[in-house]
């Protein structure tokens, strides 16, 4: 006959041999693949590098973070298709791609829509541009943790530019964002989506005239070199978001889903942080090139502003709102 206590260590048994299972399960290590289109040396690179290692450490070891940089993935569309499918888990990403699939985000590419990289910086913090995000696992099937920057944008030509009639027929290189496409249609120029590392033969050789960029890509790439004129506009913001693949995001417990959203946060939000010392060091060393840096203001393109607004208003009621936000002036 089994005794009492012999009874209950074998009823326990299971329970015990089931804990190691269980607590390896738990434990278990993951490899996130994140992917960007900026070469390594770029800010993005250096901050989710840093990301990855402080979420490394935050998850005792669990968690790590494989960055593929300068588009190794693919570019930024063939990349959001990938986190869609769950092919790829993270990335940091341009809204570009973005709002060409989804309008609402078309109001954080208005023109003239912040005066400076500060303002930038409050807007994408604003409830109106967070709310955006809450769209985005149904639209795109990916969740926005939270915004970053590239800087803002300037429109650097061969040529010397002096006015708006220098700028017109001219082959300006553009991300393929839709509203990026719209403005420069709208100011009389020829929007030319070009990849990144094919920017600087395309302006060597004249196949392009010009190009819509941020200061540190300018400088990554030596552009200063090859143009004559900066048109100094901070003509747009140029947001990016911290992506997930939903399908991913959803295989994750609540408490690993708040760790990830909480150090991805902190870091673009040390991004954002960062933006306008950095931006103020780059223009003072472009300021030493030969190249010409001319201020240029909403004015300088005249009611482009307000028919971009006639334009896209319906399509992203954001803008407006954000108008009333940030007014110029």
């Amino acid at each position: 006959m089994t005794s009492p206590i012999a009874r209950r260590a074998l009823l326990a048994a299971p329970a015990a041999l089931a804990l190691p299972a269980n607590h390896a399960r738990a434990q278990a290590t993951r490899e996130f693949r994140l992917g960007l289109i900026t070469p390594p040396a770029h800010t993005w690179n250096q901050n989710l590098t840093a990301w990855g290692a402080r979420l490394r450490d935050a998850s005792g070891g669990r968690f790590t973070v494989t960055l593929f940089p300068s588009g190794q993935l693919g570019n930024e569309a063939t990349m959001l298709q990938q986190l869609q499918t769950g092919a790829l888990d993270m990335s940091l990403m341009t809204t570009s791609e973005i709002s060409n699939r989804v309008d609402p985000i078309g109001a954080l590419h208005a023109p003239f829509i912040v005066p400076d990289i500060q303002a930038a910086v409050r807007m994408l913090r604003h409830p109106i541009a967070l709310g955006l995000l809450n769209g985005l696992p149904q639209a795109v099937g990916c969740v926005g943790f939270r915004y970053g920057m590239v800087g803002m944008r300037q429109i650097l030509t061969r040529d010397v530019t002096n006015t708006l009639a220098d700028l017109r027929g001219k082959k300006i290189r553009i991300t393929p964002a839709a509203p990026t496409r719209d403005f420069f249609n709208i100011i009389g120029a020829a929007p030319t989506p070009l990849a990144l590392p094919q920017i600087f033969e395309a302006l060597s050789n004249g196949q392009i005239d010009g190009v819509d960029l941020d200061f540190e890509s300018t400088i990554n790439n030596r552009f200063q070199e090859i143009c004559r004129t900066m048109l100094l506009t901070n003509h747009f913001a140029f947001p990016a978001i911290g992506l997930m693949s939903a399908r991913v995001f959803a295989t994750l417990s609540p408490a690993d889903r708040d760790l990830i959203r909480g150090t991805m946060t902190e870091a673009l939000d040390a991004l954002c942080d960062s933006m306008p010392e950095r931006e103020e060091r780059q223009l003072a060393q472009l300021r030493t090139s030969n190249m010409q840096i001319r201020p240029a203001g909403p004015e300088f393109f005249g009611d482009a502003v307000a028919q971009f607004d006639r334009q896209w208003g319906p399509r992203a009621p954001a803008l407006a709102q954000l108008r009333a936000a940030f007014p110029r002036g």
